[in-house]
């Protein structure tokens, strides 16, 4: 992965737009639970299998 897609998938949130369509939002606890932690582990981790099973089989395809 490039650093240009990683950035793209840590770019801040836009909470005045989130806040006028979901009114609600903000107003719950602001700390980060586990759930969504581990969520984003998981999701990291199979971003990353699925870009070794693209090269592995670009390779083979090659070969």
């Amino acid at each position: 992965m490039d650093e240009s897609t990683a950035a793209a998938d840590e770019a801040p949130l836009d909470y005045e737009a989130i806040r006028q369509r979901f009114p609600w939002v903000g107003l719950g606890p602001t700390e980060e639970h586990d759930f969504s932690k581990t969520y984003r582990e998981v999701m990291a981790e199979a971003r990353m299998g699925r870009e070794i099973i693209e090269a592995v089989e670009t390779i083979r395809r090659s070969a």
